[in-house]
């Protein structure tokens, strides 16, 4: 029969067992400072190394108390010695910590064993209580000491497949094991398994508390070690919480760099956050980092006089929901705001922490969203009473727009001269865009002074939010060849990548320069300017506007001349560019030794160049692959993944771009094992992932 357990609360200090080999020399010691060469890792131990397999656990039990080290009293260090082996009279011994029931043991009792049956005098009253609790069986330990009179059954090290009947006891889950006593194996080595206790091992394999020495084999006699207990005890507190001291779980209610508050039943409590507090996610064995909490999401604190020692995410759900309607009206006074959903106005409460944006996220004023204004709200789901914590308007608040030619302008403000005759200056608003017509990412640093006419939009509160260019044309030359630099570099003369068409630019002190995606500062741009020979120019009358060094070109393949030794793409601005090669490079998905004759027309490819010539050096050839997800790494951002004729294997979305199905950005947390996604590859390197169906449970 399983034993029926009632969870107790486990003290600290005290209660805090030491995995020791030899209890009598056992000594409980305190936590101490971590050196400097440790704080890599999440626990204090100078052998638990940041890495180490099992840092999750002995990290999360350490936290409990549950388990210490060996402290060097000479200097303060403590070491865990992970790979020592435990007894089985000190894997009862946690065993009966873990389940609550240490102080069930008797005391000032006489306790006598079996004569073959050795156990410590320390030990004795904890064994005699997991003989009574169902721990153990009596007549299966007094036939195992009999068998085996050459070691002594309390020192004896415990075996994986021992210590494994012990924990799903302990967690009440003899019922399980009796059920998959004849169940099959997931193990190679499950002949090796002794038939006592098949039925325990396949319960902790399906109850998540093993995972086999590797991928396939269990190693049932191996003894078990100190880190190997840890995990095993931490592992069955994800599907049998224990309720410890400085320990509570709830919701993420508000996360800032300093500080964590956990919302549970009610309450809310906030811990401190510092460089110390480590993070761990359910999910995963390596540690996270702050920034990927998820707000509003599941978590476990280990905390103590104030601060957060331990983070792990519980969940990757986002206890919130979204609602859409049309906006009616608000009440200062009362922190209100009526929003009509399907033909009702509905009342919504709102605190000085509603987040209220427009639809390009920047932030707006709530008496600015205009009357039957589309909005959405968010709200929590995890509060008796859901608070409102998101405010989206899908229109911008009114405003007013006025124009004139640019005097004057610097970070706060901008003079324009409205009519030929009136200087109007307003203040900027933070979020301020600039839009020029044929120039991508621009601000308020690309304006030009007494050359650009604009058109300012004004809100309520007299700031400019928007300022567009209304007088600017804009001209591009793609793969610009600089043939003379003059006048302290403000003068260039370039010609087309045909060699044709010179032209005479001047570089102003508006002029953006920009290398792979990144604006330069203009003395790093001088240097590159003499060492780059291709450019692409932006300009508008005479004066260079942008100007960026490009080492590579994407596009359509319209031709390779292997007698000349050139090839010729259409890039998307409609563009023919040639460029010629000597011993050029091909790079294809699959296939380390293509050559030009896998270049075919139509192709799409990307050039890249020898900086500073204009030189291919290597050609990537771009192809598309469908795969069918396996299973999702929602931590590490990773996909398993295969095809009709691969086998599964790993693909990383680090640095990748991640579309829906409609085109539009996505997120890693769309997809689901069962989807179908399109990778889009350069070469032999992966660019993008595109959802293309979404499984039933998705």
């Amino acid at each position: 029969m399983p034993i029926e357990l009632c969870w107790k609360k486990i003290m600290t200090g005290a209660l805090a067992v030491t995995l020791v080999t030899g209890s009598a020399s056992a000594v409980l010691s305190s936590p101490v400072a971590v050196h400097a060469a440790a704080l890599t890792a999440s626990t204090p131990f100078l052998d638990v190394n940041a890495g180490h397999w099992a840092e999750k656990h002995i990290a999360k039990l350490y936290f409990q108390g549950i388990i210490d080290g060996y402290k060097n009293t000479a200097d303060g260090t403590s070491t865990f010695k992970p790979e020592k082996s435990v007894s089985q009279q000190e894997a009862v011994l946690m065993a009966l910590r873990f389940a609550g029931l240490i102080d069930q043991a008797p005391t000032n009792s006489l306790i006598i064993f079996d004569e073959s049956f050795v156990v410590s005098e320390f030990f004795k009253s904890y064994i005699e209580l997991a003989f009574k609790e169902g721990l153990l069986d009596r007549e299966e330990e007094y036939a195992l000491a009999k068998a085996d009179t050459a070691n002594a059954w309390g020192s004896k090290p415990a075996s994986r497949e021992w210590v494994t009947k012990l924990i799903v006891k302990a967690i009440g889950q003899q019922a399980v094991a009796n059920q998959l006593q004849n169940a099959a194996s997931p193990f190679q080595d499950a002949s090796s398994i002794s038939t006592r206790y098949k039925g325990f091992v396949n319960a902790a394999f399906q109850l998540g508390l093993v995972k086999g020495m590797t991928e396939t084999t269990f190693e049932p006699a191996k003894t078990i070690t100190r880190a190997s207990l840890a995990t095993l005890f931490s592992r069955a507190q994800s599907s049998y919480p224990v309720d410890y001291e400085g320990q509570q779980s709830g919701v993420v209610s508000d996360l800032t760099s300093t500080s964590l508050t956990v919302y549970n039943d009610g309450k809310e409590t906030t811990y401190a956050l510092d460089s110390n507090t480590v993070y761990f996610h359910f999910n995963s064995e390596k540690p996270i980092t702050k920034d990927q909490l998820l707000e509003y999401g599941d978590i476990s604190v280990i905390g103590k006089d104030g601060k957060a020692l331990y983070v792990e995410v519980e969940s990757d759900t986002q206890h919130t929901k979204t609602v859409a309607g049309t906006f009616d009206r608000y009440n200062a006074t009362d922190k209100t705001f009526y929003v009509w959903i399907d033909n009702k106005a509905q009342l919504f409460t709102y605190d000085e922490s509603l987040v209220v944006e427009d639809a390009d996220g920047k932030t707006v004023a709530i008496d600015t969203i205009k009357r039957d204004a589309k909005v959405t709200i968010v709200q929590d789901t995890f509060r008796k009473e859901s608070r409102t914590l998101k405010l989206t308007t899908a229109v911008a608040p009114n405003t007013t727009t006025i124009s004139g030619m640019v005097q004057n302008l610097d970070k706060e403000s901008i003079t324009i001269l409205q009519d030929g005759k009136n200087l109007v200056s307003k203040f900027l608003d933070k979020s301020v865009t600039v839009q020029i017509e044929g120039l991508p990412n621009t601000s308020v640093s690309d304006l030009i002074p007494k050359v650009d006419v604009v058109e300012l939009s004004i809100n309520a509160n007299e700031q400019v939010v928007a300022i567009k260019v209304q007088n600017r044309q804009m001209n591009k030359i793609t793969a610009a060849q600089i043939i003379n630099r003059a006048q302290d570099d403000k003068l260039l003369t370039v010609v087309d990548s045909n060699g044709k068409n010179a032209q005479a630019l001047y570089i102003t002190d508006a002029t953006k320069f920009v290398y792979n995606g990144e604006t330069m500062t203009r003395n790093a741009a001088m240097i590159l300017l003499s060492q780059f020979k291709s450019i692409d120019i932006s300009y508008s009358h005479n004066n260079v506007i942008i100007l960026e060094f490009v080492d590579k070109y994407k596009g359509e393949l319209v031709t390779v001349n292997e007698t000349d030794q050139q090839v010729t793409i259409k890039i998307p601005s409609g563009d023919l560019i040639t460029v010629p090669y000597t011993r050029a490079y091909i790079d294809l998905k699959d296939k380390p030794s293509a050559t030009l004759s896998d270049l075919k027309k139509g192709a799409t490819v990307t050039l890249d160049l020898v900086y500073d010539q204009f030189l291919i050096f290597q050609i990537k050839i771009h192809t598309n692959v469908q795969y069918e997800i396996v299973s999702v790494d929602s931590v590490n951002k990773k996909l398993k993944v295969k095809t009709g004729t691969e086998a599964a294997f790993e693909l990383s979305t680090t640095d990748i771009e991640i579309l829906k199905t409609d085109g539009t950005k996505g997120a890693f947390s769309q997809f689901k094992a069962g989807d179908r996604v399109n990778a889009s590859y350069a070469g032999s390197t992966l660019e993008k992932l595109q959802s293309v169906t979404t499984s039933s449970n998705g």
